[in-house]
């Protein structure tokens, strides 16, 4: 807090009653233009008068028929229980703010209602205080959802949560501010010790912190109020304690909005709603963006640095604990967990080979410990297991430790021989490959799309594309790759046929593609013209095989149909033979079709139509 008279400072109890009394006050449009003048600083210093009870008329309230003036005599301006200061809007206004009557509060400008001007002047008061503006500025959300969350039944076409392990329903301001006998100048002192208390204690603090905020549902502006709120007790920190701080405000909510995984009572699983989608997945951009900004340890040394490490590491074990429970559909705290290790971890120099093996060991027990109770199971005869299937979120952690330590074929084993029993979503093993580019490590990229390509196949919706353009990319900086790249797609083949055709296409692979369309039986008029106009152009003579083949099987279905099409690619080929000058072979290879098949009359009739016979 700045230097404010010690009569004039809020307890939780005052500050609650204050937002309330500024939705009640003031509208939206009022709120966010008294923001906007409170951001431009056209607030000038608050002058506090003597704080005494007194008593308002509360019907005058706003009586401007007072002829109220600018100047405002020095006796007015002291008047008890007075907050004086002047706004710089179109000219300079003096607001007075009554707080024990704050309907009755006054401004020299010419609006008759409370003004964004009186609005800008509390906002300055409530950060002088020390709590958080954006509180006010949020303030008709805030009182609407508390008023909601009354009402709100813990069921299950609707969750209620809560920041509190007991329901707040009914409480008053002061029963809040008594809740677990803390007060709020007691959290935000404890706060200011944050770099030694563990992870688990931070997050008791935040606990105790928005017990206030009682009961609610977990929406964006929901939210934005507890974010607002654990951002108040938040002491002056390093840039890197700073970083992490924001990291666990962040899961802190997350956790907040996320049901567990499945029903306890049914086992079946369970959805976010709507409005709870909506506010993970703006957490989850705000946590993407907070984990792709560089670790800045530059301020940290000696016990400081040591202490952030012990809370960075108990950070990972956090993740570790809240990702096991996940599963494929519902994974929010796994890409936070592999994103930490990728980004925050590994590039600093104590994230060093001894930290990533530490925690390979603890997924590894943890995978032998899934393993024993399965075979427990199975003796107690609960159920047969012919295989354990292991969390996706444990093999992907297994895959990136290795992948961090450089023993890629133990990832791969893992990834491959590890995997779910729905495998594992061509997204995450895409990040693998993405990461790879990034960090340039050309010659092993090529070895990692060797092994994923299989992988990916198996899933339905191949991303083949992007998979492809890696290769492109690969093969631009390792020109001897490219054989691994056939024969990758080659053994991915059925699946990977349309990437197959396409990279044989785009490379002017002409023989590879009539070889493989040769035989696999391939209709040559299922392509599109512009598909073998290329061909025809560059090396026509490989197109014969193709067309001949295909003329003797649609003159073999012996039906008006396949005449048609043979005839179709018989001009074709007549096309073919004279661009090569080889009209003798043409004719001769025409005269004998028609000889040999000279009883087939429709054939013939076809044959006239097309002009390719007189």
């Amino acid at each position: 807090m700045m230097n404010i008279p010690d009569e004039w400072k809020m307890d939780d109890a005052q500050w609650q009653a204050l937002i309330f009394k500024v939705a009640e006050l003031y509208n939206n449009l009022t709120i966010m233009r008294g923001f906007q003048y409170y951001k431009q600083k056209r607030v000038g210093p608050l002058l506090f008068s003597h704080r005494q009870a007194r008593h308002h008329n509360n019907a005058a309230i706003y009586d401007h028929t007072q002829n109220v003036t600018q100047d405002f005599t020095q006796a007015e301006s002291n008047e008890s229980g007075t907050i004086t200061a002047e706004v710089q809007g179109t000219e300079a206004y003096t607001v007075m703010l009554y707080m024990e009557a704050l309907s009755t509060s006054r401004c020299t400008c010419p609006v008759n209602t409370p003004c964004k001007h009186m609005a800008a002047v509390l906002m300055s008061y409530a950060e002088q205080q020390g709590r958080p503006v954006p509180a006010l500025v949020n303030a008709h959300a805030t009182t609407s959802l508390k008023q909601a969350a009354k009402s709100v039944v813990t069921a299950s076409s609707g969750r209620a949560y809560s920041f509190d392990s007991t329901s707040d329903h009914g409480q008053t301001f002061e029963d809040k501010n008594a809740v677990d006998g803390r007060q709020y100048s007691e959290i935000r002192e404890q706060a200011a010790a944050l770099a030694d208390m563990s992870i688990p204690e931070w997050h008791e603090l935040f606990r105790d912190s928005l017990r206030r905020l009682g009961t609610g549902t977990a929406t964006t502006a929901y939210i934005q109020e507890a974010s607002d709120e654990l951002y108040a007790i938040k002491p002056k920190l390093p840039a890197a304690m700073e970083q992490l701080f924001e990291l666990h405000v962040l899961l802190y909510l997350m956790r907040y909005c996320i049901p567990p995984a499945r029903n306890s009572i049914t086992n079946t699983p369970v959805y976010l709603s709507y409005p709870a989608q909506l506010a993970v997945d703006a957490l989850q951009k705000r946590l993407e963006a907070l984990l792709l900004q560089p670790l800045d340890c530059s301020g940290l040394q000696g016990l400081a640095l040591e202490q952030f490490w012990a809370r960075l590491v108990e950070t990972a074990g956090y993740l570790r604990t809240e990702m096991l429970t996940e599963t494929a559909n519902m994974m929010f705290f796994t890409p936070v967990y592999i994103k930490l290790w990728l980004n925050w971890i590994v590039t600093q120099p104590q994230g060093n080979s001894d930290l990533l093996q530490t925690e390979l060991a603890t997924l590894d027990r943890i995978e032998r410990d899934a393993v024993q109770q399965a075979k427990e199971q199975e003796l107690n005869g609960q159920r047969p297991v012919k295989k354990v299937i292991l969390p996706l979120p444990l093999v992907l952690a297994q895959g990136w430790m290795h992948y961090h330590l450089k023993q890629d074929t133990a990832a791969w084993q893992k990834l491959v021989h590890g995997s779910t029993a729905y495998g594992i979503p061509p997204e995450q093993l895409l990040y693998f490959l993405h990461t790879l580019v990034d960090s340039a490590e050309w010659t092993r990229l090529a070895e990692w799309l060797v092994q994923l390509g299989p992988i990916l196949t198996n899933r339905r919706n191949t991303p083949l594309q992007d998979y492809m353009q890696l290769w492109d990319l690969t093969i631009q900086h390792v020109p001897e790759s490219e054989h691994q790249m056939w024969d990758t797609l080659v053994s991915m083949l059925p699946h990977s046929r349309p990437a197959y055709e396409e990279a044989m296409h785009s490379r002017g692979q002409w023989r590879r593609w009539i070889d493989f369309q040769l035989s696999t039986g391939t209709e040559p008029l299922e392509f599109r013209v512009a598909v073998l106009q290329p061909i025809e152009k560059e090396a026509p003579e490989l197109l014969l095989p193709f067309y001949h083949q295909a003329v003797e099987r649609y003159v073999g279905h012996k039906n008006r149909d396949g005449y048609k099409a043979a005839v179709k690619l018989l001009k074709r080929l007549s096309k073919i033979y004279k661009k090569l000058k080889h009209d003798e072979q043409w004719e001769h290879f025409i005269t004998t079709l028609a000889v040999r098949n000279s009883r087939l009359r429709a054939l013939q009739e076809e044959l006239r139509k097309g002009k390719l016979i007189p």
